[in-house]
């Protein structure tokens, strides 16, 4: 049956002030609320996506059987996880603790995931606007990610991973993520990856995001430039590891001096 469907997994704190809004600015806790409803409900109406798991952290009390029943009416399913409050660790090492650490948790705990062999993960408050652009690969990678190889990190707001191997590399990652080392969960993910044995693909196309970055406040896919430089150099692989055209992204990063978060630290 999972090679008939397309399992998502989405991550979320919808109660920030437990964690001291660390790392966020986008704080009121109904507009968080809100925006993760949102999205959600559109993820069940507009996407390919066929099964839908929200893992949340804050232990805000979510009407999952709302979404359940949406789901059903769309010949879904939506399953609602409660995380664990990890409030010590995640203001020792900061929210990318927390947003690893629910990954791994959403993959013992979650049903639905027990019958998946991959899976895509997307941050829970953002809208994926081209979905079935990106899901196209679906059946032809294993895992995608976005790596930038010179900057040192990949994205972690969106990837799509063959669960024997995230479990295998990137299950404990929550382990080396401390923000205040400069440590974040994008660099983690990337030192893990790149020293891995499991194949690395990439999306042909390049993720357009609806919605702000709840550290800074910016849209969280750029202009239209930017969106469509990103989209060609998807396309021509410049975002798989390895990759000549990978390689040539490196090359014009070094050139316009873009440091690596590697030479930061």
């Amino acid at each position: 049956m999972s090679e008939d469907r397309m399992f998502l997994l989405l991550t979320g704190t919808i109660d920030s002030n437990v964690y001291n809004n660390i790392g966020n600015i986008i704080t009121d806790i109904d507009l968080r609320r809100s925006q993760y409803e949102n999205a959600i409900f559109r993820y069940i109406t507009e996407t390919p996506f066929t099964d839908i798991v929200f893992i949340e952290n804050s232990g805000f009390g979510f009407d999952g059987e709302k979404y359940r029943n949406l789901a059903a009416k769309h010949g879904k399913r939506f399953e609602f996880v409660n995380g664990s409050i990890c409030r010590e660790e995640i203001l020792k090492y900061g929210k990318s603790f927390g947003d690893a650490y629910l990954i791994s948790e959403a993959l013992r705990k979650s049903e639905l995931l027990q019958e998946c062999e991959t899976f895509y993960k997307i941050t829970g408050r953002i809208f994926l606007l081209n979905s079935k652009r990106i899901c196209r690969t679906y059946k032809k990678s294993r895992n995608e990610f976005i790596i930038y190889n010179r900057i040192g990190w990949c994205l972690t707001n969106i990837f799509k991973a063959n669960k024997v191997d995230y479990l295998k590399v990137l299950d404990t990652a929550y382990l080396d993520c401390n923000e205040s080392t400069a440590n974040d969960i994008e660099i983690a993910f990337y030192k893990r990856l790149v020293s891995s044995d499991i194949e690395l693909g990439s999306f042909r196309a390049y993720p357009y995001f609806e919605g702000k970055m709840g550290a800074t406040g910016r849209n969280y896919s750029g202009n239209v430039t930017e969106r469509a430089v990103r989209n060609v150099f998807a396309f021509l692989n410049g975002f798989k590891y390895g990759s000549p055209m990978s390689k040539l992204f490196d090359l014009i990063t070094c050139i316009i001096r873009r440091q690596s978060y590697k030479e930061e630290k």
